[in-house]
């Protein structure tokens, strides 16, 4: 890829404090930027608003400005608004799985956010590196990690609409990372219409109803034929099937069309699943899919397992776990009938009945009669001297 002349140059500071390092990618609407915070000297991404269509860099190499028309200029603005509103939205993303975003300001004519910079490789740059597929275990391990950051983002009223192997990072610690938020989009509230025009997506990834522009029609379904078309990618590193080619395919479960081998039914299943060409058959939302696999799994299993690649792009296992509804509302009803002494080694303290003791003993009687005994002895006594 070359160099993108319109990126802003490194050294440049923004917001007094964040020195931007090196330009990192582009799209539509935004130019993303490997930067360090100051004070800190952390690295930080950092998202910038810039509309390939209406906007461009003044000779300061810095300064945002609008083509000088009217439709343009309306077109900045509008989708300026919605740039900072959808990042009220991401703010309130608290996920493991999706990169957080911290602040947001207005300099340069345009608006940025800031988000963590996530050190590590996405799932693109790793399978070039391994040139083999992943495994099946390792990749619905995966696939696990992924829904859950999706369930975040859609139960803040958002879709990602750019779900693909470039925008899913792994750190060091395998955890999978959900980035590039500048695509997602506000859906709640009948307001799936509102979407920018011109909507930045990749080909083989977005289905029907996102390249055709019916933004009405976008949902969780959306981000989940990407999601389908990332994992048959991950799984055979083949090319992914455009939806036309999918719609011409009447085989079972498109197996024509979805070829994968060593890969077991149930998978295949889901794969065809989620990359059904009618949204109204592909699944509604993340609950949806993970009641569908952990019925298939074994008792016990949690989160999957996740995969980590190291120098020598041999693959580390960790397991990346999540406690169970089952298991926490079990905890909660033994909280409610046993309790735990500080010193009992979380062992749950017995309940029982204690029996009333009797109101004289044994060895009490005998002092009784052993001090009428010596009384008696010394009255004797008396009365005999």
């Amino acid at each position: 890829m070359g160099k993108d002349l319109s990126s802003l140059p490194a050294g440049t500071v923004l917001k007094g404090k964040y020195r931007i390092k090196s330009h990192l990618s582009s799209g539509g609407f935004g130019k993303t930027y490997l930067a360090v915070h100051g004070s800190r000297n952390t690295k930080v991404a950092i998202k910038e608003f810039f509309m390939n269509t209406a906007n461009q860099r003044e000779a300061d190499g810095v300064t945002v400005s609008v083509d000088r028309t009217k439709e343009n200029a309306d077109a900045f603005s509008s989708q300026l608004a919605k740039f900072k509103k959808e990042y009220e939205r991401l703010k309130l993303i608290n996920n493991v799985h999706v990169v957080k975003v911290h602040e947001c300001f207005e300099e340069n004519g345009t608006a940025y956010y800031v988000m963590d910079f996530v050190e590590g490789d996405d799932f693109m740059g790793r399978l070039k590196q391994r040139r083999t597929p992943y495994a099946e275990k390792t990749v619905l391990g995966y696939l696990k990690q992924i829904l859950d950051g999706l369930a975040a983002i859609h139960s803040a009223g958002l879709l990602h609409l750019d779900i693909k192997p470039s925008n899913i990072m792994v750190d060091a610690h395998g955890y999978v990372k959900l980035i590039d938020l500048g695509a997602s989009k506000d859906y709640m509230r009948g307001v799936g219409a509102t979407v920018l025009t011109g909507l930045a997506r990749t080909d083989r990834y977005a289905p029907p109803e996102q390249i055709d522009g019916s933004y009405d029609k976008l949902g969780p379904w959306t981000d989940f034929y990407a999601l389908g078309a990332t994992i048959y990618y991950l799984l055979t590193c083949n090319e992914i099937p455009t939806w036309t080619e999918l719609n011409e395919d009447k085989s079972n479960d498109k197996r024509n069309s979805l070829p994968m081998s060593d890969i077991s039914e149930e998978t295949k299943r889901l794969v065809a699943w989620l990359m059904n060409t009618d949204r109204e058959k592909r699944p509604r939302s993340v609950s949806e899919i993970l009641t569908r696999m952990n019925s298939k799994e074994k008792a016990g299993s949690s989160y999957g397992e996740a995969t980590v690649l190291s120098d020598d792009t041999e693959e580390a296992t960790v397991v990346v776990e999540k406690p169970k509804a089952r298991q926490q509302s079990n905890i909660s009803q033994q909280s409610e009938f046993t309790c735990l002494s500080p010193d009992s080694n979380n062992v749950p303290r017995q309940n029982f009945t204690q029996e009333p003791e009797p109101e004289f003993s044994f060895v009490g009687c005998l002092y009784i009669l052993i001090a009428i005994a010596i009384v008696v002895c010394v009255v004797k006594f008396l009365f005999l001297t």
